[in-house]
Order: C-alpha cells, then structure tokens, then sequence
C-alpha cells in the first residue's frame, strides 16, 4: 500500500506512561490484554482488556499502558483510516448516518458482539490488502461494516463526525508523505497555491501552529515505529525528519516523558525473552 498502514499493535511488558501523546487523526483504539488509561485535561477514560477507546483528533493526551497482573503484557490494536474512506462512507449511507445521535467525544465502552465481528472481518483482511487490490476494496468494506456497527449503538461519534478543518488535513497528507524532509511552512503553502502567511494564517483559525504540527506528526510516527516494529533507533530518527540520533532522543524524552531506548525495551522485552525461552 502506498499510503501507511492505518493499523498499528502496540505491545509492552512494563507499566507504560506517555505524556503529551499526539492524537492527530480520529483513532479507534481495541484493548485486548492488560489495560490502557487516557488521561484528557481533568477527564480520565480507563479500557479494561476486551473494552474500546474512541479518541477525536487535534489532541495531545497522557497514556497509560498497564501489563495484565497473570501474563505480564499489554496489547491494544490503533486503527485510524485510509484517506477516502470516510468521505466513501457518508457518500454511501449520508441518509442513515444523519438520523443516528453519535457522541462526538472521547468515549471508553465495551463493544457489542457485532461490532467485535466488524473489527474481526477487517483485522483479517488490512494488513494483506495491496491499495487497488480487490482485498483492498473488501477491507474498506469490513470498515464501513465496522462503523456502521458503532453507529448503531451510538458510538464512534469521533470516528463518523465530518471534520470540516480541511486545512489542517491538506497539511497532514503533504508532511505524512515524507516526513524525513525538512519542511518548510513556504514549501507546504506553495504546494496548496497559497503563501506562507496564509497557510499561518490558516492554521490560527484551526488553533494550530505549522511547527507544531509538525512535530505532532513526526513525534506520531516515531511512536509507531519504535513500537510497532524493529527499525532501528537511528533510522527512526532520520524517518521522522532527524539527522542527529540525539536531537531526535532529546525530542521523544520532552514530548512523552519516556527516552525512545526504554520504550524499544519496554515494547521488545518479551518477544526477547521469548526467544531465548525464559518465560514472557
């Protein structure tokens, strides 16, 4: 697929806390051992394993990944969505969606057994699903079963809500492209037939900076790679826009509380000891 994955799995083998966690896009969030706690402002919203987290976008949260007492592991599945889905879902069932009362906030709920197919269907069909390909079309299908599920119980307000801040999403695409480049404001603007003054300008409406933009979404992919995969902490960096491994290690301990060594240790540990046949 030529866009990134929109489904990440996050493990850890210690008591995990990530402040100041950048929630760029809407994110469905499915608790399957241990258990996670969000923290919003003076809000906290906790998902035992088997529960499900709804978060809205334009966010920064503190997280709290708690290991299962018995297993010693936490695991949760992140689902975002692949650009064109959701304007494919409202095109679809506009008329169906419009009449259902959805909680646009962040919500913390156990789903109902159809909903739990839903994402079943779809965990079985994304991570093979070449763009274009016929698999590629069943998993934007399972999606929309997915959603519609959530409707229908009024959830996922968060996820099936419009979200008319159209500039920012403009932005996102672009620097989400390549995020080892160094972006300039200038150049994003040139690239949206504006100056560098209007897309500023643009941003303050949304109650958003260029450069922290940026930042969120470089530090969002910095906390998928270390998590979710083996690349190492060097080539992480460059990946998210950093040519000094320490600049970069300096920027992950400010923005999450947490150096990016210890959360490769943390999110690694047991399939190390696996390995190795200690106990995990």
């Amino acid at each position: 697929m030529s866009s990134p994955l929109p489904l990440l799995a996050f493990h850890s083998y210690q008591t995990l806390r990530l402040s100041r966690t950048p929630i760029l896009s809407p994110l469905l969030i499915v608790v399957t051992e241990g258990s996670k706690r969000i923290r919003l402002g003076e809000r906290v919203l906790t998902a035992p394993a088997g529960d499900w987290l709804v978060l809205p976008g334009r966010q920064r949260v503190e997280m709290i990944n708690q290991p299962d007492p018995h297993s010693g592991h936490y695991h949760a599945w992140a689902l975002g969505e692949l650009d064109g889905w959701q304007q494919r879902l409202h095109e679809l069932y506009a008329a169906q969606l419009a009449g259902v009362p959805l909680r646009p906030s962040a919500d913390a709920f156990a789903p109902t057994p159809e909903a739990r197919e839903a994402f079943a269907n779809l965990l079985a069909l994304l991570p093979s699903a070449a763009q274009g390909s016929l698999q590629a079309a069943q998993a934007e299908h399972a999606w929309q079963g997915l959603m519609l599920a959530l409707a229908a119980t009024g959830r996922g307000g968060a996820l099936l809500a419009r979200d008319h801040r159209h500039n920012t999403e403009r932005v996102l695409q672009l620097l989400r492209g390549d995020l080892s480049r160094d972006w300039q404001a200038e150049e994003i603007a040139a690239q949206l037939a504006m100056s560098g003054a209007t897309l500023r300008r643009k941003l303050a409406a949304e109650s958003l900076s260029f450069r922290r933009l940026l930042q969120d979404a470089r530090m969002e992919q910095a906390l998928g790679l270390i998590s979710c995969s083996l690349q190492p902490l060097g080539e992480v960096a460059a990946a998210c826009g950093y040519q000094s491994p320490s600049r970069f290690a300096a920027a992950f301990q400010r923005q999450f509380g947490c150096a990016p060594s210890a959360l490769r240790q943390m999110s690694n540990a047991g399939d190390r000891l696996r390995e190795t046949g200690a106990p995990a």
